[in-house]
């Protein structure tokens, strides 16, 4: 449910651009999403098709880049992507969250006419 404010404001954004690039239509939306933000890119195709009627980006294709967590080893300071558990595949060391890393949400681009 925390999806349809979030689209909400893509089809702002999107009304807002459209109108600031004289674009009669939006054709694509590429959208960023981190694995821990909590946003699921089917609910988010569900709302957006029916906000995004009568605005410059109904049809619009939603194309999702999804971004996992970023771990640090403690020990040998290894950085490498979320994988189920915190231990290191270089040296089997704990690891910790890179602050920031999986909690994206954001407009990475579009295009339109």
């Amino acid at each position: 449910m925390h999806e349809l404010p979030v689209v909400l404001d893509i089809v702002k954004v999107m009304d807002e651009e459209a109108k600031k690039n004289a674009f009669q239509k939006i054709t694509q939306i590429h959208l960023v999403i981190g694995e821990l933000s909590s946003i699921i890119g089917e609910s988010v195709q569900m709302y957006f098709e029916a906000i995004a009627k009568d605005h410059p980006c109904e049809n619009a294709k939603l194309i999702f880049e999804f971004r996992p967590a970023i771990l640090k080893c403690r020990n040998c300071g290894e950085e490498f992507p979320h994988d189920k558990d915190f231990q290191c595949p270089n040296c089997g060391g704990d690891a910790v969250l890179v602050k920031g890393t999986g909690h994206e949400f954001y407009i990475r681009s579009y295009e339109g006419q």
